[in-house]
């Protein structure tokens, strides 16, 4: 008897954890600076610069940008602005994980307050969430089939998993030069730049992931002695380098802008009009296949005693994952907007259910609106939320599903039409649904010299089916094979036993000579 073996590549997530971070800084401003007389508001990026994984812990160094935007108390229109960086380090403790796995952290800006304690001084306090993914690799060996053993009997179980191929992080550096229109004024200051990647599509090739995306670039500026704002989409195209790679493979990709530097320049008639854009998307990106493997979790032979080895695994089965696309919309009715001159969004997701054949995905869109009050001619800020909600269709799963989504926003637009802010944009809702199994494989199988004596079993014996009793059971207690009892008793669904019912078994002499 020939045991071929296999190797299976299993990942498992190990722990996700949660946690906040307050951040403390200040800014004084130094002798070139007109002193403040409002805020107008605050901006703030956070950077994660390194994690590392130990026991039961990620360490997380990070930075956090903060630019701040005041008005003078000069009797004309002037803005300014400031900025500081504020480093810190945090913990985020998830038991069980270790030095060999992969971690993953997420950061996200919740909200900055801010307190002017005198004209040249301002206090700031920053809420940060941080978000820890660990995973794991498991390499578990397979017994993938026998040869030579004719009498053994095998039982063998699909499962369903994603074969990681690749995880890369590169860098799309993208420039982009593009002019300001004739009726809008000059660019003495920009004071805030906005910008939001995502991507429209990927193809794979044989050694390569195309990507195309776009960078949705908002700018406000101070010109003319008043805020303009100004929207620019800047498509690019990145390449990711891999070997190997084959057509049909999945790819999952996450991006985010980590820098973005800009100069402005004069057009041809003087007037500082152009600018010019670098920027530095970071890509990071998963490659895997959705596989599907059969592996051995029990055997005997019919005529001779087999010893067993059995391991138990556990494993997160991916049974499907879908990338659904919700369009949402809202209408904010308002005398008070003027001109809008920028939103800020953030899209996250509040829960993710299975329920009655449907992926049931509830979310929040997070709006940050900067605007021209028309009543007090002032320059202001506003929050609103769009819940959004999504019903995917994912029939034949049972209950027990994990379901894991991640989202992003992917375009926003907006409009101001008779005091109605008209806005409209396009979520993206990639679900994972998983399943978290313990299997008990085989993972070394001997079939010894020692014969089965059936000799003295009478020729036919009548079992009684008991509660839960699979034909495989029965095969297995009497030396016999299923294939047997179907056709001895003429069994039109073997999957479908009922208690109560009468098996005959047959016996069957292996003469060996």
């Amino acid at each position: 008897m020939e045991i071929i073996k296999d190797t299976l590549k299993v990942e498992e997530q190990k722990g996700f954890e949660e946690i906040e971070s307050l951040i403390e800084t200040e800014i004084y401003l130094d002798q070139t600076k007109a002193e403040v007389g409002e805020i107008l508001w605050t901006d703030g990026k956070v950077e994660i610069l390194s994690t590392k994984i130990i026991a039961d812990k990620i360490l997380v160094n990070g930075l956090l940008k903060i630019k701040v935007i005041y008005r003078s108390k000069e009797e004309e229109l002037n803005i300014y602005s400031l900025e500081t960086n504020r480093d810190f380090r945090e913990e985020i403790e998830i038991e069980g994980i270790k030095e060999t796995m992969i971690g993953e952290v997420k950061a996200n800006l919740e909200y900055i307050e801010y307190q002017l304690e005198d004209e040249r001084k301002i206090s700031l306090v920053a809420l940060v969430k941080l978000s820890g993914k660990v995973e794991e690799t498991n390499m578990v060996e397979i017994i993938e089939g026998l040869s030579g053993a004719d009498n053994l009997q095998l039982l063998k179980e699909k499962i369903k998993y994603n074969d990681v191929l690749m995880r890369d992080e590169s860098y799309a550096l993208i420039k982009e030069a593009f002019e300001i229109g004739e009726a809008q004024p000059e660019i003495e200051e920009i004071l805030k730049l906005d910008l939001h990647p995502y991507e429209k599509e990927y193809s794979i090739s044989a050694d390569r992931i195309i990507v195309s995306g776009i960078v949705e670039c908002s700018i406000i500026y101070f010109g003319d002695n008043k805020l303009n704002s100004i929207k620019r989409e800047i498509p690019f195209t990145h390449f990711i380098e891999l070997a190997d790679i084959q057509y049909d493979s999945k790819c999952q990709l996450n991006m985010e802008v980590v820098s973005g530097e800009y100069e402005i320049r004069e057009n041809l008639e003087g007037s500082l009009k152009i600018i010019d854009l670098e920027l530095k998307v970071k890509i990071n990106s998963k490659v895997y296949n959705q596989k599907e493997k059969e592996v051995i979790i029990d055997a005997y032979s019919t005529n001779r005693k087999v010893n067993l080895q059995a391991e138990e695994i556990r494993i997160m089965e991916n049974i499907k994952d879908i990338v659904n696309r919700e369009n949402i919309s809202k209408e904010i009715a308002g005398d008070f907007f003027k001109e809008i001159y920028l939103i800020e969004s953030n899209s996250t997701i509040i829960d993710s259910q299975y329920v009655e054949d449907k992926v049931l995905v509830e979310g929040i869109l997070s709006l940050n609106i900067y605007y021209l009050d028309n009543i007090e001619e002032d320059i202001k800020t506003v929050k609103e939320e769009i819940p959004f909600k999504s019903y995917i269709t994912a029939e034949g799963l049972d209950s027990h599903v994990i379901i894991n989504t991640e989202t992003s926003l992917e375009e926003l637009n907006y409009s101001l039409r008779d005091n109605i802010l008209h806005i409209d944009g396009t979520i993206k809702n990639h679900v994972f649904i998983n399943r978290e199994r313990r299997i008990n494989i085989i993972t070394e199988i001997e079939e010894t010299d020692e014969i089965i004596d059936k000799k003295n079993r009478p020729s036919i014996i009548i079992y009684m089916v008991q509660k839960d009793d699979i034909l495989w059971d029965i095969a297995k207690r009497y030396n016999t094979t299923v294939e047997e009892i179907i056709e001895s008793n003429n069994i039109l669904s073997p999957t479908s036993l009922m208690p109560g019912e009468k098996i005959i078994i047959e016996k069957k002499v292996e003469m060996e000579f």
